[in-house]
């Protein structure tokens, strides 16, 4: 695990020097603080900074095959490294490592771009083809890990985070308006955009080449495929959940692939406890796990991570989050390198530290059960709502307050829903109301189309006219809020503190089988993740496996409500401060805030995106 960067020169006018990547590596040292390393050529400059987990002694990077003719600069980890180390051997490849880097180099020599399609893993690489003069990027499926470039004046700069891009392309730093206003309408950022001019973020399932012919348009080498609505796998529901548990124990086996211990985090959720009893079961010892609970009630599950770890027997460590916490938001932003409109960020980042301090590289994570098994609300209140959609609409409208239909959001959708996936699947996802959003200072901005890995071309809905209402929120959310959020703050938090988080639901083996099975499997009578607590039988404590999903969140509701906001937050949203950034209205923040302080209305998602991007502002620009 490392943070990588590198230098193209385009233009063979300005050949890259030493010092630009170390002071491109400088802003990534708590990405890898164990080592460093560079390579310079006449056209190319590679550096990485190394978190050593694999192959601690021998695994030093940038490197190289035997002649120098092909060199690598790599973040992550290929889980399935041995069994491609075991076949390139058989075709007469020579390993002088243990690790997984050297592996993708001769894969490149063996398979050329095709080599990415055979890792299975989590992966940001840059390869360096020198006979061809040839740069080759790629990111793995599920964005687990991240890649930023940026070209100017004939410099292709690229690395791990955006500010060593910024350093390495010279760029001027500069807010991009339109992802601030996709931020504030979807809760993220997608990419390619970035929250900063001329910064772009690799689209996962994606590799780019660069050579003498110029940048090539990044294509995909691996997409998700669901079947069309009625042609599901033919399959017993014992049979599906018996592959399902192979493939969900073989992803977390394959992760276990370490020189350095690995703990866990352990929320007493279905999916983490889950992890946790085959990491128990697979790796023979008594497991650390970490947890938070928290101050406010209506957030807190400490108790049913305590339930988890007795009953699994983990040596389990226990943080406590309260409102004196939210003072580690510019620390949180300035790691995460955008603002955000939730607050899921700080505990996350206290997590990861407490691994941190108590010794731990690698943790294994339980993010992307939910996205893979509809375990979110919007998946079962969408079922709730669609038969409803064949009401006029502006009966709907009328109505909406009145049926039995659950969430304030579920109304909203029945009100202005359609029947376009693409459109419903969006008014889910709204961050902030268009009321609300007119607290921007300029009235032009307008929210663009939920973007699908960056494309937003309004195709979408029709391509996914043929698979059945669950299949499409399954692929909708892989292709926009998992990787553009859920892994961008992942990466971000437990990399601010060099700890690798290893994802086992995000394998994409156990993806490809778990879409061709029949949604009732997955969602049916408003329990989700159906296929997970029949597999977990046995292995968890009922209260456990059957409990409903809480979720992590940040109690910012509950901030906003104090009486004396902290001094960081009253000189970010001062009437100054607003003036000089020139994002926001001050008279439009300062009525949001006094809705909701008077409990009038939830304006938390929209103080907080305002505050964030103050923060970001003045950290960045």
């Amino acid at each position: 695990m490392c943070g990588i960067t590198g230098i193209l020169d385009l233009s063979a006018k300005h050949p890259p020097e030493r010092c630009t990547l170390e002071r491109m590596t400088a802003h990534l040292m708590h990405r890898g603080p164990d080592d460093d390393g560079f390579y310079l050529a006449p056209h190319i400059g590679l550096a990485a900074r190394r978190l050593s987990i694999v192959d601690v002694e021998g695994g030093h990077m940038p490197l190289s095959n035997e002649d120098g003719s092909i060199w690598i600069t790599y973040n992550g980890e290929v889980y399935n490294a041995p069994l491609l180390r075991k076949s390139l051997c058989a075709r007469g490849h020579i390993f002088r490592t243990r690790g997984d880097t050297e592996v993708i180099v001769h894969a490149y020599e063996e398979w050329g771009d095709e080599c990415i399609a055979h890792l299975r893993g989590m992966f940001a690489i840059a390869l360096w083809d020198a006979r061809r003069e040839r740069l080759l990027l790629a990111r793995d499926r599920f964005g687990v890990k991240p890649l930023y470039f940026a070209e100017r004046n004939g410099t292709l700069a690229f690395a791990s985070e955006i500010m060593p891009v910024i350093s390495g392309a010279g760029l001027a730093r500069g807010a991009d308006c339109a992802s601030l206003q996709q931020l504030f309408t979807y809760g993220y950022v997608a990419a390619p955009r970035t929250m900063f001019v001329g910064v772009q973020s690799l689209l996962p399932a994606h590799l780019m080449v660069v050579d003498a012919a110029g940048t090539q348009p990044p294509r995909p080498y691996w997409s998700l495929e669901f079947p069309r609505d009625g042609a599901h796998t033919r399959i017993t529901h014992a049979e599906a959940t018996e592959k399902f548990s192979a493939l969900l124990r073989e992803s977390v086996e394959l992760r276990l692939m370490s020189d350095v211990p690995i703990g866990a985090l352990l929320s007493g959720g279905l999916d983490s406890s889950s992890l946790v009893a085959l990491l128990q079961d697979l790796g023979g010892g008594r497991t650390s796990t970490f947890s938070i609970g928290f101050e406010a009630d209506t957030h807190d599950e400490a108790r049913f991570a305590k339930v988890a770890s007795e009953y699994l027997h983990t040596d389990h460590h226990t943080l406590t989050f309260g409102l004196r916490d939210f003072d580690l938001w510019p620390r949180v932003i300035r790691h995460m390198e955008s603002p955000q409109c939730s607050a899921t960020s700080i505990p996350i980042y206290m997590l990861y530290r407490a691994c941190h301090e108590d010794g731990y590289k690698v943790i294994l994570t339980g993010e992307g059960a939910d996205e893979l098994l509809g375990g979110y609300h919007w998946f079962a209140g969408d079922a709730r709502v669609r038969p409803l959609l064949n009401i006029p609409q502006p009966i709907r409208g009328r109505v909406a307050e009145h049926l039995p239909i659950g969430s304030s959001v579920g109304r909203r959708v029945l009100a202005r829903g359609t029947h376009d996936p693409v459109q419903r699947f969006a008014l889910w996802l709204e961050a902030t109301s268009e009321e609300e959003r007119a607290v921007f200072a300029s009235p032009t901005l307008t929210p663009s189309p939920l973007s699908l890995q960056g494309r937003g071309d309004g195709g979408e809905g029709e391509s996914l006219s043929n698979l059945c209402p669950l299949d499409q929120f399954l692929y909708l959310e892989s292709q926009s809020r998992l990787p553009n959020f859920i892994n961008d703050e992942v990466d971000r938090m437990s990399m601010a503190h060099s700890v690798e988080a290893r994802v086992p639901f995000l394998d994409h083996k156990l993806w490809e089988f778990t879409a061709t099975l029949p949604p009732h499997f997955k969602l049916s009578g408003g329990i989700e993740k159906r296929l997970l607590r029949a597999a977990m039988k046995g292995k968890l404590p009922d209260r456990i496996r059957l409990r409903r999903k809480q979720g992590l969140a940040a109690p910012h509701a509950l901030f906003w409500r104090q009486a004396m906001l902290p001094m960081f937050v009253r000189d970010a949203l001062s009437e100054a401060a607003l003036r000089e950034s020139n994002y926001f209205n001050h008279s439009v923040v300062s009525l949001m805030l006094q809705e909701h302080q008077a409990g009038r209305a939830d304006h938390s998602r929209l103080l907080t995106g305002v505050l964030t991007t103050q923060l970001w502002h003045d950290l960045f620009l």
